[in-house]
């Protein structure tokens, strides 16, 4: 029996629960009952006696029925009523049948997983652990996996939460004197009563929420409830476990919720009897009589019947209750009062014949939910198990210590990748004036995004690098890890200085000693651009920190100032605040690249992170085809640095580096690109052919082995150019969350990260290229559009013979405007709401990859990733724009690593790289006219590359 405190005295030991107030003990047992589990009842009485307040559930009963509501995604408005009341003693023992009936699938599904897949399970589960369950229902899914935390792990308490108390009291009965290892805790109430109780505690924890119950919840319904969760129960690496009703073929979804025997048919009507009780007994109460006998029925069940419709489209099962007959609602004389004052009337509400009142609704989730989900919560996804029909997820999500992820507003109707582009391009028929870029970022970042900033860049300073390794230097072409530390406070406090036209903060002298870093030539390390002076000997950890704190401070201010001032402040002013925040984001990448040259061992894990193991092969290579553009747009149109010095900042504006700027119109002739980067398998394919002399390639093996790997078994990795015929016979990659395999695991289909020489040799074994700049850039941005305009046309004319930038153009004339809408935008706004930039994960994740024997619809746009896991490589030397201005306040950001013509098979010159990584912030991954840059043979950027070729 688990610890307990006196449950009268109102307080209770378990470590996961905060001080209760018992609320009615109505268990059904006898109070003197030993049990071998603790019950605690948090149910406030439905009745609230003495007061003439109605019960909220009463409250959204009267709501429901004299206020229409319309479903997301739909425009038919219908009366509605309270989902958690299909869940009495009665509807619980219908829903247990249910699960039981060969329709439905969903807990088939859900127990196979459990069964096949718990060992995984159990590997991120350590011992100690708090279990919490929302809806434990019968717990015949989750004894699998108490039974396996009962063999494998000690001191694990189990929390069941549920609605009403006889379930709960019978479930708890039945497993609690089996497992001897696990304590149990039986919480009774709604969420709504019971998660307020719970906090945030030091034991590990992971909540489980199966059935896809989640699905009952709408989109931005399931986003808050989970975003609650986050915050107020969990702490960093505690896990939810949710299951998820996959989207699949609309008879079998119908056949799960319309079953041969009606039982669902009668747990749906049975809402109306428990309706009807609690309005009884509320009237009751209020006239102060013993007797029910005086009041009707409000809602007879003989009246209605059972519809359920799916909507395909959208991916949602939603469930009525239609009036076979015209129906009145009668408020009874004893709450009519109250009803005006909830509603502003108290008349009769007519249901007429065929009218539907609205019960629950079931979404059915395509492959990319959960990482939308995990986008929009805040959370990381972290692994899946899959049925073996492919109908039904298990999926495990954690909190991360600190992420840059950014949430797309408004949120989805449902949790597809496409439902925000999709909503936007809707919008495009109207004005281009209805999309600008402030939708996704404000011009100033907020104080918001300056902390998560703060909160990873301390994650990889303070924590990931150990404090005795902060003067290692794993990369010999950059300065130890601690001249980062003060670098990034240095450079910022220059700019707001710059920006408050005052003194720089104190020690002065650090903005000396940190201003500028190193990136020498790698061919002759003595050509370097200029940069600090190193002093001496370095500042301690703590005089660094303390002049950071006072940095930030510094710039809190400031933010709260432009608040105040509503944004009218001196665009220049604004712009050395965005340069401070944007240089400390791409220096966070700079930053993990060196982490991860460090020696595994010295890793300091941020999150617990799961592998899958490898299931697919490789991807089915699909190309799309371009016709080409006469100008394709590349840069800022409207950011000058120089007109815009002496202006106030202009509503809406976005600023960029100097190389962004003047935009310029490039010509872009047909050309066909791969629609995924290479991944790890492939890249090791080549290598294989190279070691095998089945390449031209003159260089090594050595110098063709990415260093984004690390050899698994290191006596036959070649450690030297000189010893060149040895590949290693498993590769890891490195992360620091851990060195997956290349060949076991998910790795194998993740971008491989390579130099721009390596990805040049891979492309010239395929007979192949890499993308231009404007290749690319036309490439990525005519998807995203086009994708999500097709999602909403009337009629989709596409074929894979057709350029897809020729059936944009069509869809595009279709809603009377221009590709130029989209173009002139400096933010891509319709990148799908999954791409992995951010730190959504710490590590690369699998390119879409076909299973084996899939068929492609040649007449559907395949599925493309342009933006995530990694930037990616052009065959486009960095080079400026015509017209280009050094920035006065960093003139040498760009121009110092411009390289002539001449030097372009150099290793040491620099070439453009497009897109982001998943260390990259997203106000940078989105804003489609960034470039970055980097020497060519530099093999430690987070950079892959796809293929490319002319088409005629």
């Amino acid at each position: 029996m688990p610890a307990t405190a006196d449950i009268d005295s109102g307080t209770s030991v378990q470590p996961l629960l905060s001080s209760v107030s018992i609320g009615i003990v109505d268990s059904g047992l006898d109070q003197n009952t030993q049990l071998p589990y603790q019950f605690i009842d948090y149910r406030t009485s439905s009745l609230v006696e003495n007061t003439n307040d109605m019960p909220p559930i009463l409250k959204e009963l009267v709501c429901g029925l004299t206020t229409p509501r319309t479903l997301p995604g739909n425009s038919t408005s219908n009366r509605y009523l309270p989902t958690v009341l299909l869940y009495d003693d009665a509807g619980l023992d219908y829903f247990d049948r249910i699960t039981y009936l060969p329709e439905y699938y969903l807990t088939d599904c859900e127990i196979e997983i459990l069964r096949t897949h718990i060992e995984a399970i159990v590997a991120g589960i350590p011992s100690n652990t708090d279990v919490v369950e929302l809806g434990c229902g019968s717990l015949r899914k989750t004894e699998l996996l108490l039974d396996a935390l009962n063999r494998e792990r000690t001191g694990v308490t189990y929390y069941a939460i549920d609605v009403m108390p006889r379930p709960l009291h019978e479930s708890m009965a039945k497993l609690a004197p089996r497992f001897a290892n696990i304590s149990f805790c039986a919480l009774c109430g709604t969420y709504d009563e019971v998660l307020p109780r719970l906090r945030k505690s030091a034991r590990p924890k992971i909540v489980l929420w199966l059935g896809s119950s989640i699905g009952n919840l709408r989109t931005p319904d399931a986003v808050e409830f989970l975003t609650k969760i986050s915050q107020n129960v969990m702490t960093a690496n505690d896990a939810i476990l949710i299951g998820m009703d996959k989207q699949k073929p609309t008879d079998v979804i119908m056949h799960a919720y319309h079953d041969s025997l009606g039982i669902t048919a009668k747990f749906e009507l049975n809402i109306l009897p428990h309706i009807n009780q609690l309005v009884a007994d509320y009237v009751v109460q209020q006239s102060g009589s013993n007797s029910k006998d005086a009041v009707n029925n409000l809602l007879d069940m003989e009246n209605f019947r059972y519809v359920g419709v799916y909507d395909e489209k959208i991916g949602r099962h939603d469930a009525f209750l239609e009036a076979c007959e015209d129906v009145v609602v009668r408020w009874p004389c004893g709450i009519a009062a109250q009803v005006k004052d909830i509603c502003g009337s108290d008349e009769d509400v007519t249901i007429k014949r065929g009218d539907r009142l609205y019960v629950e609704s079931a979404y059915k989730y395509s492959d990319s939910a959960a990482e939308v989900l995990a986008q929009a919560t805040g959370l990381t996804f972290s692994a899946t198990w899959i049925s073996s029909r492919d109908y039904y997820m298990l999926n495990m999500f954690r909190k991360p210590q600190a992420a840059m992820t950014h949430v797309p507003l408004p949120l989805p109707v449902s949790f597809n990748k496409w439902s925000v582009p999709t909503e936007r391009s809707s919008r495009l028929a109207n004005t281009s004036l209805t999309i600008k870029a402030p939708e996704q970022f404000p011009t100033i970042p907020t104080i918001d995004e300056w902390q998560n900033v703060w909160k990873v860049w301390d994650l990889l300073t303070l924590q990931i690098i150990t404090r005795d390794k902060l003067l290692v230097r794993p990369i010999d072409l950059r300065h130890p890890f601690i001249f980062y530390l003060g670098h990034i406070p240095a450079f910022a406090d220059i700019h707001m200085a710059a920006a408050e036209t005052a003194p720089l903060s104190e020690p002065a002298i650090f903005a000396q000693w940190f201003e500028r870093g190193i990136d020498p030539n790698m061919e002759d390390t003595s050509i370097c651009h200029s940069h600090s002076e190193v002093p001496d000997k370095w500042p301690s950890v703590e005089e660094i920190t303390v002049y950071r704190d006072n940095v930030r401070r510094r710039i809190a201010a400031w933010i709260d100032s432009y608040a105040a001032l509503k944004g009218n402040v001196p665009a220049d002013a604004a712009r050395h605040v965005w340069m401070a925040f944007e240089h400390e984001a791409m220096h966070i990448e700079t930053l993990l690249y060196m982490v991860l040259q460090m020696d595994p061992e010295d890793i300091r894990s941020p999150i617990n992170c799961t592998f899958a193991p490898n299931r697919f092969a490789l991807p089915d290579r699909c190309w799309v085809s371009y016709a080409g553009y006469p100008a394709v747009v590349l840069g800022l149109p409207s950011d000058n640095e120089v007109a815009l010095a002496t202006a106030t900042l202009p509503p809406g504006h976005v600023f960029g580096w100097d190389n962004e700027s003047p935009s310029t119109n490039i010509a872009v002739k047909p050309f066909r690109i791969q629609t995924q980067p290479i991944t790890n398998g492939e890249y090791f394919t080549f290598l294989k052919a190279a070691q095998s002399g089945n390449t031209k390639f003159k260089r090594s093996i050595y110098e063709l082995v990415p260093r984004s790997w690390i050899a698994l078994e290191r006596d036959q990795h070649p450690t030297s150019a000189a010893n060149t015929a040895l590949l290693a016979t498993n590769y890891g990659v490195r992360t620091v969350v851990g060195t997956p395999s290349i060949f076991s695991t998910e790795a194998a289909l993740w971008p491989v990260i390579v130099s721009q020489v390596q990805a040049t040799a891979y492309a010239s074994w395929k007979g192949k290229r890499l993308p231009t700049e404007s290749e690319w850039t036309h490439a990525a941005r005519t998807y995203h559009l086009a994708y999500a305009l097709s999602i909403t046309a009337s009629e989709s004319n596409y074929s894979s013979a057709v350029p897809l930038d020729l059936y944009l153009d069509e869809l595009l004339s279709a809603q009377n405007t221009t590709v130029s809408v989209h173009t002139c935008q400096p933010y891509d706004l319709f990148v799908p709401s999954d791409a992995n930039v951010g730190f959504a994960h710490w590590h690369p994740v699998p390119v879409p990859a076909l299973q084996p024997n899939a068929i492609t619809d040649a007449d559907s746009l395949p599925d493309a990733t342009f933006i995530g896991s990694t930037w990616e490589w052009t065959s486009t030397q960095f080079y400026p724009f015509d017209g280009f201005q050094p920035s006065v306040m960093y003139p040498g950001y760009s121009a110092d690593f411009f390289d002539p013509p001449e030097t372009c098979d150099s290793d040491s010159t620099h070439y453009v790289i497009k897109g982001g990584a998943y260390a990259t912030h997203p106000r940078i991954a989105l804003r489609q006219t960034f470039r970055n840059w980097y020497q060519r043979g530099y093999p430690y950027m987070l950079a892959s590359f796809r293929l490319c070729e002319d088409t005629v």
